[in-house]
């Protein structure tokens, strides 16, 4: 008679023991990982408890295979008269969280490396002091925001050193550090920000400028104007709502939100980027309570966050 076996319930891999295309015992663990009823598995037909042909096929090919079922990743290692399941999901995510960390350290360590790099390639030819002394300043700031960064390591902290921050002078560094990237796209920079602060993690804040200005040079079109606006959130008193807006083919809204997706570009005739930026824009927005958007424009596209305007509004 067909019965369970016991003794391998003491088991975390899942075992399927197989006879002439029948299961004939199966462990605790398989039964989860299959989500079978492990008595009725028992004396029925394998495909009817596997019901993945690819498993089936591993079985009788003896192939090792790793696939996705069941919301899972399984490994499934055939052996002479039956199957080990192993569940490597967690693994798996971690990997996958793994390079995405790396992925964004990459983005994000990008700019201030890049400016410290083109300092030092200007201090090669004379210069006036005045002159000198404002690129030491430069590279000065970018290596301490560069060391902040480290010390930060993924967007998925609390933003650490929040105070009231001016947003117009935070704009202009952007557009001072993206200045090669402008220029060479020939973009021109309208800001239309009121003299108003906001209460964030500066370079958090300096992190989302970069992105979207960056974003809209890269994938609207050359010789165009790129505007970024701040105005009072109309859906939640004590937050702004600020947008970069391009000149850009307006897009559906659904494509626009899918863009915040990792690893996720527009059309842009550049081709250029990581696909990365508006990923790390949401996730800085969302960390310290705000949201992230992107809206068509008639002519062009919007991709903007909330920011708090004082302390008090934060734990509204």
């Amino acid at each position: 008679m067909l019965v369970a076996d016991p003794a391998l319930d003491v088991l975390r891999e899942g075992v399927v023991r197989i006879a002439d295309g029948r299961v004939v015992a199966l462990n605790g663990a398989a039964a989860a990982l299959l989500q079978v009823d492990a008595e009725r598995a028992i004396g029925a037909p394998l495909i009817s408890v596997l019901r993945d042909h690819r498993m089936e096929r591993a079985y009788l090919s003896g192939e090792h295979v790793e696939l996705e079922t069941r919301g899972r990743t399984l490994q499934v290692a055939p052996f002479a008269g039956g199957l080990v399941l192993r569940d490597v999901s967690a693994e798996r995510r971690a990997r996958t969280d793994a390079r995405e960390l790396l992925a964004v350290l990459s983005h994000e360590l990008r700019t201030p490396v890049t400016t410290i790099r083109s300092v030092l390639e200007a201090l090669r030819f004379e210069m006036p002091d005045a002159q000198r002394e404002r690129f030491l300043e430069r590279a000065e700031a970018e290596a301490e925001r560069l060391v902040r960064l480290l010390d930060d390591l993924t967007v998925d902290v609390a933003p650490p050193n929040a105070r009231s921050v001016p947003v117009r002078a935070l704009v202009q560094r952007a557009e001072s550090l993206l200045a090669s990237r402008l220029e060479e796209r020939c973009i021109s920079l309208a800001i239309d920000v009121p003299g108003v602060d906001v209460w964030c993690d500066p370079d958090k804040l300096l992190q989302l400028f970069l992105n979207l200005i960056e974003n809209a040079a890269l994938h609207g079109p050359a010789r165009a104007t790129v505007r970024v606006s701040a105005t009072p959130a109309s859906d939640r008193p004590g937050w702004y709502a600020i947008e970069v807006q391009d000149a850009g083919v307006p897009l559906e809204a659904d494509v626009l939100d899918r863009l915040f997706s990792p690893h996720t570009r527009g059309n842009g005739a550049t081709g250029r980027g990581t696909g990365l930026g508006l990923y790390i824009v949401r996730s800085i927005a969302e960390r310290w309570g705000g949201h992230a958007w992107g809206r068509p424009l008639p002519a062009g596209n919007a991709f903007g966050f909330t920011v708090a305007r004082e302390r008090a509004a934060t734990r509204a």
